[in-house]
């Protein structure tokens, strides 16, 4: 018997305890043994959900602890505390733990996984990054020998949804992040969604398994997309970019480097027609060239999809380790340009920005809140500037600001 501990009944937990129970027959298959969902933890608020729930469930720690000598725990409860200490409890135990918990993987993956390590017993945390898409053990499983150099993505679903609406039905960005959260997508605090701390938290994670470290926090540049104003969006549309929040991670010659910030995507990228709440992962390689992977980023089934497939991948493949490797060449950042978006007030200190840093600007679009300007990537500029991926001579032609200033384009 598989005795099965879940700590958390909320939208996850509660899809977890559904999806085990739908799959019992499959899982004894699959394991040659019964599953058993002996004890579930839960808050004061959720006790009430799990009134109708056939199996026992307390808001006691001490009282869960000592229900059952659990087999395996599913961790769904968010947050750092008190998720790592119970964590790390079952750890030391050499009891597995499954998470969804992106921020706890994140800041305190490491420690856990030396936990798992030393006690002979494995942390999955497939569910923690792209919801239904299963990279983390792609990457575990399928492409252990395979040298990634750069590892980009959609990682957040609220923010692409939003963005979505405001590129296709030109709605502004007040508007779609109230439906966001009407809908669902965006929590009442919408913090880590629009400043960019999911999408951080994920590719962190993807870091560590594309690359075998887990990276240093410092290493790892985030802007949301809070800053974007709703012309900023017209101007890329018109030349055919669409604004996605993009989050990527590189070895480059001073280590791993990454960043999360909102960037324009010219008609190459595949990225750039990812939609709505769906995410997208892009894996490049000497021997893949580009892997792409897409699929829903959230939700109560794919999610706890992901948390029961990955208790049986660890259980199936004991010991599976990503050997990573150093690729042919570095990677450099991918994108050579930049767009700047300047404010009529300022365009005349703009000028001079350029002049004096050697700027090359490339294009000027006019729009009639401001300018917005294709330029030599620059990391420094002192105005609202975003990353363009891909090649910008695909983009739809407009008529250009004429200016005596820049000389010819």
């Amino acid at each position: 018997m598989i005795r099965v501990g879940l700590i958390g009944f909320g939208t996850v937990g509660g899809g977890v305890y559904e999806r085990l129970l739908h799959t019992k027959k499959q899982i004894k298959q699959l394991l040659k043994n019964e599953i058993e969902i002996s004890a579930i933890l839960v808050k004061d608020r959720q006790k009430r959900r799990a009134e109708n729930v056939d199996t026992f469930v307390t808001t006691s720690w001490d009282e869960f602890c000592e229900r059952a000598e659990f087999d395996v725990i599913f961790e769904a409860i968010g947050g750092i505390e008190p998720a790592f200490t119970y964590t790390a409890r079952w750890l030391e135990k050499g009891v597995p733990v499954i998470s969804a918990n992106k921020k706890l993987v994140a800041e305190r993956g490491e420690i856990l996984e030396h936990l798992a390590v030393d006690h002979c017993t494995y942390y999955g945390y497939e569910a923690a990054v792209a919801g239904g898409i299963p990279i983390i053990n792609s990457l575990k499983g399928n492409l252990t020998t395979t040298p990634i150099t750069r590892v980009s993505g959609i990682l957040n679903g609220t923010t692409n949804y939003m963005l979505t609406e405001m590129i296709e039905n030109h709605r502004s960005f007040t508007e779609v992040l109230l439906e966001a959260q009407e809908l669902g997508y965006a929590e009442a605090d919408p913090t880590d969604d629009i400043e960019g701390f999911d999408a951080w938290y994920k590719i962190r994670i993807l870091s560590r398994l594309c690359f075998g470290t887990w990276p240093s926090v410092t290493s790892f540049f985030r802007k949301g997309v809070a800053n974007i104003e709703d012309w900023h969006v017209e101007v890329g549309e018109r030349l055919g970019f669409k604004v996605k929040l993009i989050a990527e991670a590189w070895r480059s010659d001073l280590g791993v480097k990454g960043r999360v910030t909102p960037a324009f995507l010219s008609p190459t990228e595949p990225l750039a027609n990812v939609r709505g709440v769906t995410n997208g992962i892009s894996l490049e390689g000497d021997f893949v060239d580009q892997l792409l992977f897409l699929g829903p980023g959230a939700g109560k089934e794919a999610t706890a999809n992901s948390m029961v497939e990955d208790f049986i991948f660890h259980e199936r493949t004991t010991n599976a380790i990503r050997v990573t490797k150093e690729g042919k060449r570095e990677q450099a950042e991918s994108c050579i340009h930049s767009f700047v978006f300047i404010n009529h007030a300022d365009r005349n200190r703009a000028l001079e920005w350029v002049k004096q840093e050697g700027i090359a600007v490339i294009d000027t679009y006019a729009h009639h809140e401001g300018e917005g300007w294709i330029v030599s990537s620059n990391n420094s500029s002192p105005f609202e500037t975003y990353p363009i991926y891909g090649d910008i001579s695909k983009r739809k032609r407009e008529k250009t600001i004429h200016s005596a200033q820049f000389g010819a384009f």
